[in-house]
């Protein structure tokens, strides 16, 4: 079995798309979206309608939950969040889709254990950046925990654990600026990170068109 992990699309529907079409070249038998479908750019809709017709298996990152009302955020936080405007536009069919995604997925293939979140068990906004510094009680009996969250892709070990993190798909943040996805060979016992080359400057002059805030459009340069 091979597992592609997705995290952190923040309804950024131009990226995904370049991610799927990769992942379809990949022969992934599942493919796990880590979290965070909406918040910050301008498409949420059709990202969950990506996420939908290509079966993309989603759980609950933080900002779902601030669309949800389950967690809170502050409100100074709005004019990059984008979480008003987002449960104003969401078709009622996406926000049910939304309301219904599980806090993990756990899958168990040839005696291995694969577990999946946002960030950490019950906190999806903790952000693992050192996966050393991960409690042991949280890795404890997986083969492989994954998670996104902090939008910067790693893989490491840690007391028999591969602790994998996808990246992000919509905002990446580690300074390389094309978005990313994990490919986990359960086969082989093989983890990889992929990165995807996507036309960002086009992207740019899109937002830019629609008077965008700027500094969504600058993280995506890295000049913030």
């Amino acid at each position: 079995m091979k597992i592609a992990l997705i995290s952190d699309i923040h309804a950024n529907s131009f990226y995904l798309k370049s991610v799927i079409d990769s992942i379809k070249n990949q022969q992934i038998d599942r493919v796990i979206c880590l979290g965070d479908l909406v918040g910050y750019y301008e498409n949420p809709n059709e990202v969950i309608n990506l996420c939908i017709k290509n079966n993309i298996e989603c759980i609950l990152g933080n900002h779902d939950q601030y669309l949800l009302g389950t967690l809170k955020y502050k409100e100074e936080k709005e004019g990059i969040y984008k979480i008003k405007e987002h449960r104003k536009v969401l078709s009622s069919s996406n926000m049910n889709f939304i309301n219904g995604l599980p806090h993990e997925i756990t899958i168990h293939f040839d005696g291995k254990i694969i577990y999946c979140t946002h960030a950490t068990p019950h906190n999806t906004t903790e952000y693992l950046y050192n996966p050393n510094k991960i409690e042991y009680e949280h890795i404890q009996g997986y083969d492989y925990y994954c998670s996104g969250h902090t939008h910067i892709p790693y893989i490491q070990y840690k007391q028999g654990t591969c602790i994998v993190n996808p990246g992000s798909v919509g905002q990446p943040r580690d300074y390389t600026i094309l978005p990313s996805y994990a490919v986990i060979d359960l086969n082989k016992d093989e983890v990889s990170i992929k990165k995807i080359k996507v036309d960002v400057e086009m992207y740019l002059v899109n937002l830019a068109s629609i008077n965008y805030n700027p500094d969504l459009i600058d993280i995506l340069t890295r000049k913030k």
